[in-house]
Parts: structure tokens; sequence; C-alpha cells
């Protein structure tokens, strides 16, 4: 049986622009688990145990996920606990200041982002020796606040990324680029830098999310891709199947998980 138990914290106020969550995830038994994409990046501070990559090598003690597009899966040893940030869709690309594209269906090594004085190994003995999640939570917000600094997300991919997620991925991008006020081939350069993804494929991202939250309400398959903004079943199904390479009906039924 995996015993997982999860803590999640809303970020400090100054952090909020970059960091949607911030999650202390432990387990004493060893298991695996399958993650579809999201719409942000996530870094992962692991204190305890090991973590094997999509069948790969093990992932680094801190490491950066970037967007995929398809679905992972996690072999977790037994007493593993790792930090996580989940950054907003704009976040990461202020606090790491590299093309969010360049980690585009990768987890990489965070060490080799920020370089050996970025703190990290100050932030795994702190890790390892912290009293409390509470404590551990506070010295990943510290290392984040430092290495935003003054930056802020920005504001016109801001903008176009709120329009998406407000109409749950429903604009059209050509109305998006209207509104934004730049050419479509200038918000897709400026969207895959900051973003990690063209708009496109941040909508059929947010979408995405939509139908997990909606399934995780109880709401049947059918009912989820109306809400979801499909326009026939056919269209949710062969979009699912592109992200999680199974049908829905298979990805959600317990027994297939």
């Amino acid at each position: 049986m995996d015993d997982t138990r999860v803590l999640v914290q809303t970020p400090c106020e100054a952090l909020r622009p970059f960091v949607k969550r911030l999650l202390v995830v432990e387990s004493t038994t060893a298991h695996s688990d399958t993650h579809l994409p999201d719409t942000g990046l996530v870094a992962a501070f692991r204190f305890r145990g090991a973590c094997q990559l999509d069948g790969g090598g093990e992932a680094p003690h801190a490491a950066i996920t970037g967007l995929w597009d398809t679905v992972r899966t996690h072999v977790h040893s037994r007493d593993h606990a790792v930090v996580i940030a989940a950054f907003t869709p704009t976040g990461a690309s202020a606090l790491l200041r590299q093309p969010l594209e360049d980690f585009g269906n990768s987890t990489v090594d965070l060490e080799a982002v920020l370089g050996r004085r970025g703190g990290l190994d100050r932030l795994q003995d702190q890790l390892e020796g912290a009293a409390s999640h509470a404590e551990r939570i506070r010295r990943v917000e510290d290392l984040l606040l430092a290495k935003a600094g003054e930056t802020r997300p920005d504001p016109l991919v801001g903008a176009a990324v709120d329009m998406i997620e407000r109409t749950q991925a429903r604009m059209r991008i050509e109305e998006l680029t209207r509104r934004i006020g730049l050419s479509q081939s200038a918000l897709e350069r400026r969207f895959r830098r900051l973003v990690g993804a063209s708009p496109r494929k941040f909508a059929s991202l947010v979408r995405l999310q939509n139908v997990v939250r909606l399934r995780e309400t109880g709401a049947d398959l059918t009912t989820v891709a109306h809400a979801a903004g499909y326009s026939d079943q056919s269209h949710f199904i062969n979009d699912f199947k592109r992200f999680a390479g199974i049908a829905p009906g298979a990805f959600f039924e317990p027994a297939s998980r």
C-alpha cells in the first residue's frame, strides 16, 4: 500500500506572482506515480530517499521540470520526501532567466541552471536538518525569493495566460493576439520563451487540467468533455490520448493506474 502524505501550502505573498503552491510530499513505502502534463514548471528539492525518472536515471536532489506533452511516471524509494514548488505559467521564467522552451519534456539538475553558487548545497543541508515541514517550506521560499530579486512576470504574456485560463481555453488564438496587441508570430515567440510552449499548446494543457479538475468532482466523462469545451466525444478522446497515451476512460479507471 502507498502510504503517502502531502502538505500543501500557499506561498508567501511576495512569491505568489511566481509560485502557485508549495508542497511537501513524503512516503514510507516504495511506490510509483503518474503525472499528466501541467501548465507550469515544477522545482523539486528531495531531502530523503531516491526517485527514478520515467524508467531512466535517478532524479537530482534539486531538479527543474519543464512543460511535458506526455504522461510521466516516477518510481520512489521507501522513506522518500521532497519539497515541490509548482510555478505559475509565467513565474519560472522570471526566476530562471532562461528560455523555458529549453526545458520542454525534460527534468534537469537545478544546479546546472543556477550554478554552484546558487545556494543549493546549503539548502539541501537545511532541508535535511529542519525540525518541521513548515521550516522546510520557508527555506525553499527564501531561495526562490533571492532568485526572484526585483523581477516580475511579463505583463503581456501574463495577460494572455489569464485570458486563456479565464475562458477555459475557448478563446481563438487570433482573438487573443488582437486583444494583447501583438502579432501572432511575436506572441508565439514571447510565449515559448516565457511559458515554455506555444499559446495553442498551452491552451491544450489548460483544457487537459480542466478535465482532471472536473473528473475529480465525480462528473462522468461525457459531462467532463462538454464542460471542458470539447465539441464532441471523439475530439475529447483523441486530445486526451495525445497527452496521456491512453483513452480517458482507461486512464481514470483505478484498476488501470
